[in-house]
């Protein structure tokens, strides 16, 4: 295989069915798919030389992610989940992307969602998506166009807001806008991401032999990350346009999560990854927002009889 076009990576959870990487290896193109185990949990059976299965060392929606990242070897990245189907031309509308805004850094890609079992539906023929460079962009003044049918601006995120003080004891508000905080469900520059990626896993290290990987929040850390590394090696300021949202016909669809791993996100404790962006980035005010107020909720929430550091199965929720 010559160097892929683009790299799908994939945290993956015992019970995924048989039909899902049938699905994947439909998949048209000079595409690579990166799937990452738990511990344990058996490989699915595959004979498509583009799909890679690796089994991580331990659980953990963050070492998986980060184990699929540094094995990526394409031009471009994307990150998605196991109960996700993508566009099978979707090589074809990232070249497509990429050459109508080459100076875009990234572009989200547009999702459209399944109840659980709905497999008929989920491989359904997909509509072709085509001619990405006549579809209108609908930039923040064009409130009157209609979201789902143009190309939406995605600003970089205003990290050089200042540490507000009163994250400590109300809601924060500085995070609301059309900027995009997280990793996933978006196609990045990968040679960017990669870059990203050293600088993250040295911070796994305490000291000597002993390590500390977050269990949750790859997607924030990751999405966040990658826009400060913009900021610090100039490549992007205040108010700069990174990438796009897509327009309908959707180029991915997810199917809900079986019941029983239909898990609440309200007591997930971010902070435990988001830390390391403070520690990677601490000139950024918006970072010690972000981790001032993980922090305030984290000190409200209820006590549960579970353990603070229990792992368990991770849904699709971030």
């Amino acid at each position: 295989m010559t160097k892929p076009t683009l790299s799908v990576i994939i945290p993956m959870r015992d019970n995924v069915p048989q039909v899902w990487i049938e699905a994947l290896a439909k998949v048209e193109g000079n595409v690579e798919f990166i799937l990452v185990y738990p511990p344990e949990v058996p490989l699915l059976s595959n004979d498509d030389p583009r799909i890679h299965q690796i089994t991580s060392p331990i659980r953990g929606e963050v070492v998986q992610r980060i184990t699929a990242l540094l094995n990526a070897s394409g031009t471009y990245v994307l990150s998605i989940n196991y109960d996700e189907y993508l566009y099978p031309k979707i090589e074809d509308v990232v070249v497509e992307y990429f050459q109508t805004f080459p100076n875009s850094y990234l572009f989200k890609l547009r999702q459209k969602f399944y109840p659980y079992g709905s497999q008929e539906k989920l491989l359904e023929e997909s509509q072709p998506f085509t001619n990405l460079a006549k579809i209108q962009v609908r930039r923040a003044e064009d409130r009157h166009l209609p979201t789902t049918e143009t190309l939406q601006e995605i600003p970089i995120c205003p990290l050089e807001n200042k540490f507000n003080l009163l994250c400590l004891i109300k809601e924060r508000k500085d995070h609301h806008g059309p900027h995009q905080e997280n990793f996933d469900k978006k196609v990045w520059r990968n040679s960017l991401v990669q870059e990203q990626i050293n600088d993250i896993v040295k911070l796994f290290t305490l000291f000597g032999p002993f390590k500390y990987v977050p269990f949750w929040c790859a997607d924030r850390l990751l999405g966040l990350g990658m826009q400060a590394k913009l900021y610090t090696k100039g490549l992007a300021k205040k108010g700069d346009i990174i990438g796009h949202i897509l327009p309908f016909p959707e180029q991915f669809r997810t199917e809900s999560n079986p019941p029983e791993f239909q898990y609440t996100t309200t007591n997930r404790r971010y902070v435990l990854a988001e830390v390391f962006l403070v520690k990677l980035y601490p000139q950024y005010g918006y970072l010690w927002n972000l981790v001032v107020g993980s922090l305030r909720k984290l000190v409200r929430l209820k006590p549960r009889k579970e353990s603070l550091f229990k792992l368990r199965p991770f849904s699709n929720q971030s």
